[in-house]
């Protein structure tokens, strides 16, 4: 995998850069992948029972949870099952709902194909993008996207952090 790919951006919307070498610049984004690699002891990924929101103080407002639901046939569906105050924020409510009860087809697909790449990698990585799904071009998002899962290596949910700041 390259260090920096762009995912095809569709008409209207940024383009999304997806960075497998983790180069995060924000520090909510910063100390989340410190959490989450400090929770791995030796394993691949940590699984969601071992998140504390205690030790996630410093950004637990930038947390959500991302559950992997399967769906008939080959088909992963994703459900937003925590979303924290800075994502609401940016995005509004998402929280228990599947990505196609609160997006178009088009955007939906963005969405999943983002939450496809730490599943199926069973790894963390950095997206970097414009706030476009929601019309916040103003807004440049920060997300590191970590499976959590079990020892195995199944991928069960997805630890989202958020980080959205005004562009300069």
């Amino acid at each position: 995998m390259s260090a920096a790919t762009r995912l095809d951006p569709e008409a209207g919307l940024a383009p999304i850069t997806v960075d497998w070498e983790l180069g995060f610049q924000e520090p909510s984004t910063i100390r989340a992948l410190a959490y989450w690699r400090s929770l791995c002891n030796g394993h691949a990924m940590p699984s969601r029972r071992d998140l504390s929101p205690r030790d996630m103080r410093g950004f637990l407002s930038h947390v959500n949870l991302v559950d992997v639901v399967p769906g008939t046939g080959n088909v992963i569906d994703y459900i937003v099952s925590l979303q924290g105050t800075h994502a609401r924020d940016v995005f509004g409510h998402l929280a228990g709902r599947r990505l196609r009860e609160m997006f178009p087809a088009t955007l939906e697909q963005r969405w999943r194909n983002s939450f496809d790449l730490p599943r199926v990698a069973a790894a963390p990585v950095r997206l970097l993008t414009r706030a476009s799904t929601v019309g916040k071009d103003w807004l440049v998002c920060e997300a590191l996207l970590a499976p959590l899962g079990d020892r195995s290596g199944a991928v069960h949910a997805l630890f989202w952090a958020l980080a959205a700041r005004v562009t300069k």
